[in-house]
């Protein structure tokens, strides 16, 4: 079902009061009236028992309390003085209110009946005494003192102590506010704690420019400003205004504020007025909007000491001194959820063409970063446009070096170029300088270590403390031990800011591009050197960059894990730059790990690239090692033919050379060829070149090739259906794999070993080798290969009746096929465990 706000009684009546607040006193009075009139009179959720119903019954009944008492003091703000006579008994009779509001509704009544009959005034002061007894409200309880002392005068204004100005001066909001329910009710919440506990609330609102700071502020103010009778104060700031604007002086704020609450301030000195303002705070409940904060000495005069008044501070600052404090409420904004991004745009959209652009909406959502601000601007633009305009949108803002430009409202000060620069422009020239080399780095993020070799081409030795103050001010994110740019400000980084004006921004460009790129490749081969100890890479020594040590396989692939998305990006990166060594060296450096998480796609795109590289860089045996691993990639694949090919090249060029490398990389060459032959069914050809391979092996004392070369004259005798020679060879495969650190190797005798005595129908020991193989595997994260032989022991348990046993194999598969992105593999063993269940 899809209603609109206005179909559902209870949002409507929120929208009517949210929209009473920007309206004249009378015209407030006469939509409060009537949303009120919407409300059925047994009361919200009739008829739905239960305590749960019961607690969300009253909840509702305390809103519509907080209405009924601002629809009167609209009343009396409008002159309705007769109403407020005649109607007021009636008015809540049929809108019954809490003790609190009931008392704040008669306060509004005798306030009207005193402006006709002091004498009548008394009478009813009498009559409430007698029923009611004393009033609890402070505000009431004054009233009926000053009339009993007769030192009331009718016509003063009719809340705060009665006899100085309230002010109300929340700005009009600018644009709507959407994905924020969640931080607007603990913050309601916490203002409520506040208030209960009898102490001044503080809450920082902080966050990246145009990420909705000043919105929220606003709207929380608005929600919760009844239950702060002495007024609300607003000032902006100013903090990042821009050129040619300076940051508001504290000490002219607190002269204003003090000004607007009826307090004529004599002291010229700052500590002076503050001291002033925080005595008034003290017997006061008010609450006071600070927005658009620079840095904490803006602020920090103008907070409460004592009281119950709340102040919002917003800034694009975490203000350290501030936030520090366990008092303080920090609420730092994030972007806005997908859903709740795309619902800005679609509200400018008629129906008709909201339902053809969700391709382009989703993809306006990315390219806005899902910032409140930018969303907005570009809601503005698809407002009256048909697909194809709204298409084009996505077209504009997907080129990088233009899309800040579009994100600008001409005749009008919302813009995301404009806002950005003003938090650049307050930065020191280091922080500059690291944000623009950051936004060269490829991202998505970066750990420390690479943050850190940056200062080797910037700003050197205090790197850490200009990514400290980039982290203070919003612009680098700091998450799960990495730092990450929002795309926006990487592209405002990138192509806006100048870094130094010293050296030359091209050349400072490669310096950065290499300096990224050798980190990588340094740490990346670090973690290769431990998951495949067998291959060397012609790689250099590292010189200064910071180089991971990972002391086991479980570390290594655990740091690539983390860094793999960045390190795709840096060959990318690399080869933008025409830097062949770093594409070359850094995708071979990978594809061991990619074999272990089944990126095996990915490992051929970047193989291809490595391999032009290598023609112009590489030894032919180097090269020979290129075309085996991408060979390996597209065999592991399933593209059996053009593995084959591929391998064939590199079988080439190991050939006629009479060196220990060359015979090596022949023997390597040709267990792949003889691993494609198998696959494509020429057993033959299979065991020629596993035998082949073998006295090349032991020619060189390469032990692990001689036990990969025997495991796989084993598999190839196995498929023949020799099971007694295949667990000769296999056999004597895991027993020099064990004297050997190739703990794969090793898992791979164990597997084929199980699949022989699986075929010879002996179930236990089959089990016992896949159980000992699957363990490996489960250590080494290699989760295609695990994924297969739990997978066989499932077969195995069902075949034996065991399906409790069968099911918690096939859930671990269906959890390494979900880590390995394999969405059909996860349906088709899904369907199967529906099946045992």
């Amino acid at each position: 079902m899809d209603l609109t706000d206005s179909h559902v009684d209870l949002l409507h009546f929120r929208d009517e009061v949210q929209r009473s607040r920007d309206l004249s006193p009378f015209a407030r009075f006469d939509v409060l009236r009537g949303v009120l009139e919407r409300w059925l009179p047994d009361g919200p959720l009739r008829g739905l028992p239960g305590a749960g119903f019961q607690l969300r019954r009253a909840e509702l009944l305390t809103e519509r309390s907080g209405a009924v008492v601002t629809c009167v003091a609209a009343a009396w703000d409008a002159g309705e003085h007769e109403w407020l006579l005649k109607e007021t008994e009636e008015f809540l009779e049929r809108f019954p209110v809490d003790k609190k509001s009931d008392e704040q509704v008669f306060r509004y009544r005798l306030l009207a009946t005193i402006e006709r009959s002091l004498r009548a005034a008394k009478q009813l002061i009498k009559e409430r005494k007698k029923t009611c007894g004393a009033p609890i409200d402070p505000e009431l309880a004054q009233l009926f003192r000053e009339i009993s002392r007769n030192s009331h005068q009718a016509g003063r204004p009719r809340t705060g102590t009665l006899s100085q100005p309230i002010p109300r001066q929340l700005p009009f909001p600018e644009r709507a506010l959407h994905g924020r329910s969640a931080d607007l009710a603990s913050m309601c919440r916490y203002l409520a704690q506040c208030r209960a506990e009898g102490r001044p609330a503080l809450i920082l609102l902080t966050g990246l420019a145009g990420v909705g700071k000043s919105a929220l502020a606003t709207r929380l103010c608005r929600m919760v400003e009844t239950e702060f009778p002495d007024g609300t104060l607003y000032a902006n700031l100013y903090g990042f205004a821009g050129e040619g604007v300076a940051p508001a002086e504290p000490g002219q704020v607190l002269r204003r504020f003090l000004s607007d609450m009826g307090v004529r301030a004599e002291a010229a000195d700052l500590d002076a007025l503050s001291s002033t303002l925080r005595t008034r705070l003290a017997s006061r409940s008010l609450i006071m909007v600070l927005d658009d904060a620079a840095h904490v000495d803006q602020v920090l005069p103008l907070l409460p000491g004592a009281g119950t008044s709340a102040v919002i501070i917003t800034s694009r600052y975490l203000l350290p001194d501030l936030s520090a404090d366990k008092d303080v409420r920090v609420c730092s904004l994030e972007p806005l959820d997908r859903e709740s991004a795309a619902e800005v745009l679609y509200a400018e959209m008629a129906p008709g063409v909201r339902n053809k652009c969700e391709a382009a909406v989703d993809r306006l959502v990315d390219l806005c970063g899902r910032l409140p601000l930018a969303l907005s601007l570009i809601a503005g633009r698809v407002r009256n446009r048909p697909p194809q305009g709204v298409a084009e949108l996505v077209t504009l803002l997907g080129k990088d070096h233009q899309r800040l430009r579009e994100l600008h409202e001409p005749g009008r000060s919302l813009s995301m170029q404009l806002a950005l620069g003003c938090s650049v422009r307050a930065l020191s020239p280091g922080a500059r300088w690291l944000l623009w080399q950051l936004a060269v780095h490829p991202g998505p993020s970066i750990d420390w270590d690479a943050a850190m070799d940056l200062g080797a081409v910037g700003p050197g030795h205090r790197t850490e403390r200009f990514l400290t103050e980039l982290i203070e001010a919003n612009l680098v994110e700091f998450a799960a031990y990495r730092y990450r740019l929002h795309d926006l400000v990487r592209a405002y980084a990138r192509h806006e800011v100048l870094p130094n004006d010293g050296e030359p921004l091209e050349e400072l460009r490669q310096r950065t591009v290499r300096q990224v790129l050798e980190h990588q490749l340094h740490n990346v081969a670090a973690c290769d050197r431990v998951i495949d100890p067998q291959r060397t890479l012609p790689i250099a020594d590292p010189g200064v960059v910071r180089v991971v040590e990972p002391d086991t396989e479980e570390r290594a692939m655990s740091y690539l894990d983390a860094e793999y998305e960045t390190v795709l990006r840096g060959i990318d990166l690399a080869a933008q730059h025409d830097l062949g060594q770093y594409v070359w060296l850094t995708s071979m450096a990978l594809v061991s790990y990619q074999w272990r998480r089944g990126r095996h796609a990915e490992a051929e795109r970047l193989l291809r690239g490595a391999l032009e590289a290598s023609h112009e860089l590489a030894t032919p045996t180097q090269q020979a090692m290129v075309y085996r691993m991408l060979a390996a990639s597209q065999i592991r694949s399933g593209s059996f033919e053009l593995g084959l090919r591929n391998v064939e090249a590199a079988v080439r060029l190991s050939s006629g050379r009479d060196d220990s490398s060359s015979r090596l990389s022949l023997a390597l060459s040709l267990h792949m060829r003889a691993v494609g032959h198998e696959r494509c069914g020429d057993l033959q050809a299979a065991e020629d070149d596993h035998r082949r391979a073998l006295r090349l092996f032991d020619a060189v004392s390469n032990s692990a090739g001689v036990a990969a070369a025997l495991n796989g004259i084993g598999t190839v005798r196995h498929a023949r259906g020799e099971h007694d020679e295949a667990l000769r060879h296999c056999g004597e495969a895991l027993r020099i794999f064990e004297t050997t650190d190739d703990a794969n190797g090793r898992a791979n005798a164990l597997t084929t070993l199980a699949g022989i005595h699986a075929s010879r129908s002996e179930r236990e020991e089959a089990l016992r080798l896949y159980e000992r193989a699957a363990r490996i595997y489960q250590g080494l994260s290699y989760w295609p290969n695990e994924a297969k032989v739990r997978f066989r022991i499932a077969g195995i348990q069902l075949s034996a009746g065991h399906t409790d046993a069968a099911v918690e194999a096939l859930e671990r598969v269906v959890v390494l096929r979900e880590f390995m992105g394999d969405d059909t593999g996860v349906r088709e063993v899904l369907e199967q465990l529906e099946s045992l269940r």
